[in-house]
């Protein structure tokens, strides 16, 4: 569902330097999110967690998104954090894009949907980390989530909707690259939603109220395709690339600034009028408009007299 793992130019990612350049100016983040591609190629990320941790005075929560194949190296970066005297939350979502067979064609490799799961397993093990699966609807599994589900169930029977989180295929020129991609039609969406609310019987949680909330509001954006609730992009969160450049989110391109440029002019430039101008856009849906959980999960939690338990 995206051309993220096509990118040609690593050798401009940001350096350990520049990334606790950042870090040391932006020192109030309370969750971190690191994505990709796939995080655990960079052998550098015991490093980045270290920066992390290090000047995020507030931080509670460290996010991972995985295709979960490189099992020996998220097990060393749990044991890693496990090991320091500061242990933030730790979180892995990690992706599954159908049943078995349909979600190794997706991916290209024969064995991934085993790998997964079997990371998956190991994960839920571990008291010290949370693990959850994150499945995203697009055009190449739309229909599916009902056996993608029935077979999780089949080999891991404790399986909750709380385990799951649930996504729907987003575009974006910059970040996924992937513009040109098929649409998914409404109707089609509209019914997965149904089929996913069906299935769903868990009792509330966090995880359940904040999918439950993101889909039922997706029927609103597939009306208006603009955001439901005020956006809190380059508000309470922001989207670095792997080259310093600082977006509002990962879908509106519109670049505030490049990290590698300014040193400890940070915080400035948060505050600046050209910062406060392109939040603005964001949270009065002057911007392309998404529904993406990046951004929609803190939309909710922002908004929650004007959502439901």
């Amino acid at each position: 569902m995206c051309n993220i793992w096509g990118k040609k130019i690593v050798d401009q990612e940001l350096t350990l330097q520049e990334i606790a350049s950042f870090f040391k100016e932006a020192d109030q983040f309370s969750w971190v999110g690191i994505t990709g591609g796939e995080p655990f190629i960079r052998k550098d990320l015991p490093e980045i967690i270290n920066i992390i941790v290090q000047y995020c005075r507030v931080l509670n929560t460290i996010h991972f998104a995985t295709n979960a194949q490189l099992n020996d190296k998220i097990a060393g970066i749990v044991e890693h954090i496990h090991n320091k005297k500061y242990k933030p939350r730790v979180i892995f979502t990690i992706s599954i894009d159908g049943p078995p067979g349909l979600h190794d064609k997706i991916r290209g490799e024969a064995g991934a949907w085993d790998k997964a799961i079997q990371t998956f397993i190991y994960l839920k093990q571990l008291k010290s980390v949370r693990a959850q699966i994150g499945y995203t609807v697009s055009p190449r599994n739309i229909g599916r989530f009902q056996d993608a589900f029935t077979t999780l169930k089949n080999v891991y029977p404790s399986l909750r909707f709380d385990d799951i989180s649930v996504n729907i295929f987003q575009k974006s020129s910059f970040y996924y690259e992937n513009q040109n991609m098929e649409d998914l039609h409404p109707q089609e969406i509209k019914e997965e939603i149904k089929t996913i609310q069906r299935l769903d019987r868990d009792k509330i949680s966090i995880n359940n109220f904040l999918r439950r909330n993101y889909l039922n509001l997706y029927i609103k954006y597939l009306n208006s395709k603009k955001c439901p609730l005020k956006c809190q992009a380059l508000s309470s969160t922001c989207f670095l690339d792997p080259y310093g450049n600082l977006f509002p989110c990962a879908v509106y391109n519109r670049k505030l600034i490049n990290v590698k440029e300014i040193h400890k002019r940070l915080k400035s430039f948060w505050i600046s009028e050209d910062a406060r101008n392109l939040s603005y856009e964001c949270s009065h849906n002057r911007c392309p408009g998404c529904w993406s959980p990046c951004d929609a999960y803190s939309a909710i939690t922002g908004s929650l007299l004007k959502v439901g338990w």
